[in-house]
């Protein structure tokens, strides 16, 4: 008797959010770290600081610019800081490692080339290390729901139905 991978010969195509972003380099920097004493701004030190940092250490990073709660400091301050990084990073934003990471999600499904999965059934994996965020799965059938025959979450022998054409 031979055996069939049934699964293979379905035609169905599986998703792994976590391939999305492998190898993302992320690095925070804490605004904190260039305030006097932590909580004071004084422009004219501010801008110091900023020329006498060595940016290069960022180079090629997505770097997120992480403003405490509670930090009294003015708009501009963060938007000055991005100006440094701006010619080393490959990204500049505000926030705390998770939301960079959902920000690099985001970026790579608005890449998802919808064509390939026109009238396709789709198994989204599910149950993986825990890297991806809920919003991640929210986002991903959104985008491919409008294309998709029919779109499961988790593996091919034991899916969940969440959407039929």
């Amino acid at each position: 008797m031979e055996i069939v991978n049934r699964v293979a010969e379905s035609g169905l195509i599986n998703i792994d959010p976590a391939d999305f972003i492998k190898d993302l380099d992320i690095a925070i920097i804490n605004l904190r770290d260039f305030l006097e004493e932590g909580v004071v701004l004084r422009e004219k030190n501010f801008r110091e600081k900023l020329k006498k940092t060595d940016w290069s250490a960022y180079k090629n990073q997505h770097v997120g610019v992480m403003v405490d709660d509670g930090l009294l400091i003015p708009q501009w301050a963060p938007m000055l800081m991005a100006t440094c990084l701006l010619s080393v990073a490959k990204t500049v934003s505000v926030g705390d490692e998770e939301k960079l990471r959902l920000k690099a999600f985001e970026a790579a499904i608005d890449q998802i080339d919808l064509e390939s999965f026109k009238g396709k059934n789709i198994i989204i994996k599910g149950c993986g290390d825990g890297t991806v965020p809920a919003a991640v799965y929210v986002q991903l059938i959104a985008r491919l729901a409008p294309v998709a025959n029919r779109i499961a979450y988790g593996e091919a022998c034991s899916s969940v139905p969440l959407f039929k054409r």
